[in-house]
């Protein structure tokens, strides 16, 4: 007889290792993403909002541009 709940805690542990595997994949492409910008260029694109190219940043890029400065700077961009 098995015991009670076994396999709900089994699937619980490999759907929390499923999770976390899946923030670490999504934060290496944060990272990733701006990993190239210098100081400069990470405070001329926070202040204008936009990508390297000029164009409005896109939630991802915005939230892979605050992963920069904080790399970059210690601290959120304000």
């Amino acid at each position: 007889m098995r015991c009670c709940g076994f396999a709900t805690v089994e699937k619980s542990v490999s759907a929390c290792w499923l999770a976390l595997d899946s923030h670490f994949v999504h934060h290496a492409q944060l990272v990733d993403r701006f990993r190239g910008a210098n100081r400069t260029d990470v405070r001329r694109m926070w202040k204008a909002q936009t990508n390297e190219h000029g164009v409005s940043l896109s939630d991802f890029e915005r939230r892979a541009l605050i992963e920069r400065h904080c790399e970059l700077f210690g601290v959120w961009p304000q």
